[in-house]
């Protein structure tokens, strides 16, 4: 089931018995989940039918007793459970306990089943939740243009304004997550108050403190590409100070190579940044693009390919425990800032 999907059923009053909710992004599935109780749970009935289960060693049992409860003097009951840890090894009796009680759910029950951290290859092994008529969402982070579509539009209901190159600028820094970029926004609006109604970029970067994510692209594109060694490690050593993951940052700064190459490939087969945006996971602006493909001539291709494959390696060494972790972004950035 697609956000939008879920959207609609939310709003036609055709909510299903059961989701599956898993993702990134919080702050959406935190805000979908208040949408379902804000339509099935009347606010003076919150007490007698909404249940919150909260607990990485909850049994069936307490889910299916929450569930079995007759909601008053309403059509609907709500129940959201989180973490339960049921769905971390999909072999347990636990787990085929409570799959056995979802394909069998009362009529009256709303059964939501949110899982932090949960691997998205398992999400097959889920389908019988879709079979019955419920629904999985993976809330993944916006792209870039829906991020900076909603920014403007929560800036504007405070009467606050900003031009499409701030706008851009402060959702790169802010970072991908909605929940700090709406705290960033809130910052914004009060730093303003009520006497001034333009954001311009010295009040960003006076409130705005740059996302993890936001630094490893500093730490790539400004440092080991612009040829500040010492920087890129100075600020490496920052984020592992602030315990940041390191897996984050070697993803980060693997993907960033690896679009590099990408775009050194396409631009060699004649396609223009334009059509280049198809090739990419995330919808980057345009002249994010075009900074890719500069930064792609500066290496040869048989240079990109081989720390490609020293990031993939070094990546595998990381997750199977060979390496310390932060021991393989250390040598791996090291690596990149030779050049050799």
């Amino acid at each position: 089931m697609t956000i939008e999907e879920l959207n609609r059923a939310i709003k036609s009053y055709t909510i299903p018995r059961v989701f599956f909710f898993f993702g990134e992004e919080t702050y959406l599935l935190e805000n979908k989940i208040k949408s379902i109780k804000d339509k099935i749970v009347p606010k003076d009935l919150v007490s007698f039918n909404f249940s919150y289960l909260n607990s990485d060693k909850m049994t069936p049992d307490e889910i299916i007793e929450a569930a079995e409860i007759f909601p008053q003097v309403s059509d609907r009951r709500l129940v959201v459970v989180k973490n339960s840890g049921l769905f971390s090894n999909l072999t347990t009796g636990n787990f085929k306990s409570i799959k056995e009680y979802i394909l069998n759910l009362p009529e009256y029950v709303c059964l939501i089943f949110w899982e932090d951290g949960f691997d998205s290859k398992k999400v097959k092994s889920l389908k019988f939740i879709e079979e019955c008529g419920g629904g999985i969402v993976n809330f993944e982070y916006l792209p870039v243009n829906k991020l900076e579509v909603w920014a403007e539009k929560q800036l504007e209901k405070a009467n606050k304004r900003i031009i499409a190159r701030d706008l851009s600028y402060f959702v790169r820094i802010s970072g991908q997550s909605l929940t700090k970029l709406s705290k960033d926004i809130k910052k914004l609006i009060l730093y303003l108050g009520d006497e001034r109604h333009k954001v311009t970029r010295d009040d960003i970067d006076a409130v705005v403190t740059k996302s993890a994510e936001v630094q490893v692209y500093d730490i790539f594109n400004k440092n080991i590409i612009g040829g500040r060694g010492d920087k890129a490690k100075e600020q490496l050593k920052h984020l592992k100070t602030d315990n940041v993951s390191p897996t984050m940052v070697m993803s980060i700064i693997l993907d960033q190579l690896y679009e590099l190459l990408m775009c050194k490939l396409l631009k060699q087969d004649g396609l223009t940044a334009g059509e280049m945006l198809e090739y990419f996971d995330r919808r980057p602006p345009i002249f994010a693009v075009n900074k890719a493909i500069d930064n792609g001539m500066r290496y040869s291709e048989s240079y990109l390919k081989k720390m490609v494959d020293k990031g993939l390696k070094y990546s595998i060494d990381m997750k199977s425990g060979r390496m310390g972790q932060w021991d393989a972004v250390e040598l791996f950035v090291s690596e990149l800032i030779k050049k050799d």
